[in-house]
């Protein structure tokens, strides 16, 4: 005799074994995809807040500069007489994410990418490497009291008004030993007891100082002279105060532009007609809405800026009915004209002020070269 078991019972035990194992199978399939979808989301998640080496460039604020910015009347004249006026005349501006100390993500950068207000493009082309968030607002702000000296000087050569040339901080870097005690806009009158003709004479004077220590500096703040004391530190071997020095004019009236935190030259043009608007009678713009952007030289020349489809939006945005473009710029302006925005182009501080007139007497742009025009050259 035996005792295995009957057929039948082996084949009902194998089975119910084959069945548990394809039920946990079943059951694991389904956690292992949930776990696999989770990783996979998390991943995507991480990759899409990671930072890429781009900048995107948006539709800043358009300024009044005849009128007020942060509760605040920009452009301030006193000294000599100034005319009421009326119409705006606006500088535009670009809001840029992604600079110094900023990161984008892939996310904004796609997104950008399919928005015709918004351009991308690499950080090395608008920042140089290594370059920090200190070093970018030292810059923006050098650019922006400088462009505001050219700007009043060639208002004030339009209507015949004579200045002398003089040395000026154009900008103070943060944490270095100048900072707080020389302030940008101060014209210098000695460096050590010594006075130079120009910014490279003072640089040299400058070089000259005693290592490590104080250096006696005169400066012209607010109309009245002033002795100060500089710390210096030693960098590459040359005593440094962390200041930089430019060229500047000393006019015979008080002329403020205060827009808060906004740097870089690109409003020169814009500078340069607000400040003869209130020098002169009447209304420069005959009470309408202008808007634009440009540099300007010495000479009245208007020169090129950034993101000048992103001004032309912020423009058209705060109701302007022309816009002011640098020629140089018009590659970049046609066919990305706001609807209902008019743009004129412009080369000379002679030209822009001539096209305010023209729309101010005619309520339009018709004669005055538009950036078609300057295309079909």
């Amino acid at each position: 005799m035996t005792d295995d078991q009957p057929r039948p019972a082996r084949l009902q035990r194998v089975r119910s074994a084959i069945s548990r194992s394809v039920d946990d199978a079943q059951l694991a399939r389904p956690r292992l995809a949930l776990v696999s979808m989770a990783l996979l989301c998390l991943m995507i998640l991480g990759g899409s807040l990671m930072p890429v080496p781009y900048v995107i460039e948006r539709p800043g604020p358009a300024i009044d500069v005849l009128g007020e910015y942060e509760d605040e009347q920009v452009l301030k004249i006193t000294g000599t007489q100034t005319h009421p006026t009326d119409g705006s005349l606006m500088m535009t501006t670009v809001s840029v994410d992604g600079g110094p100390g900023y990161r984008v993500t892939p996310v904004e950068v796609v997104a950008s990418w399919f928005d015709r207000t918004r351009s991308v493009m690499p950080r090395e082309l608008l920042f140089p490497e290594g370059q920090t968030r200190e070093e970018t607002t030292l810059t923006n702000t050098v650019s922006m009291s400088t462009s505001q000296q050219g700007a009043v000087a060639v208002a004030l050569d339009e209507v015949g008004v004579d200045y002398e040339p003089v040395v000026m901080i154009a900008g103070v870097e943060e944490g270095t030993p100048a900072d707080g005690v020389l302030e940008p806009g101060d014209v210098v009158v000695s460096i050590g007891g010594a006075s130079a003709e120009d910014v490279a004479g003072y640089q040299e004077l400058a070089a000259a100082m005693p290592e490590g220590e104080p250096v006696a500096v005169t400066v012209r703040r607010d109309g009245e002279e002033t002795n100060l004391e500089v710390p210096t530190e030693m960098v590459e071997g040359e005593p440094r105060m962390g200041v930089v020095l430019a060229k500047g004019y000393d006019f015979p009236m008080d002329v403020e532009i205060g827009v808060g935190e906004i740097g870089g030259p690109s409003a020169g043009m814009m500078f340069s007609l607000s400040v003869y608007d209130e020098l002169t009678p009447g209304a420069l713009t005959g009470g309408h809405e202008i808007a634009g952007t440009g540099t300007i030289s010495a000479d009245g020349a208007v020169g090129p800026i950034g993101g000048i489809r992103q001004k032309m939006v912020g423009a058209h945005d705060s109701d302007a009915e022309y816009f002011l473009a640098p020629a140089e710029n018009c590659d970049q302006v046609v066919g990305y004209e706001p609807d209902g925005l008019e743009v004129v182009a412009v080369s000379t501080f002679d030209e822009a002020l001539e096209a305010t007139e023209t729309i101010a007497e005619t309520g339009t742009t018709d004669g005055l070269p538009t950036c078609e025009d300057h295309e079909d050259r």
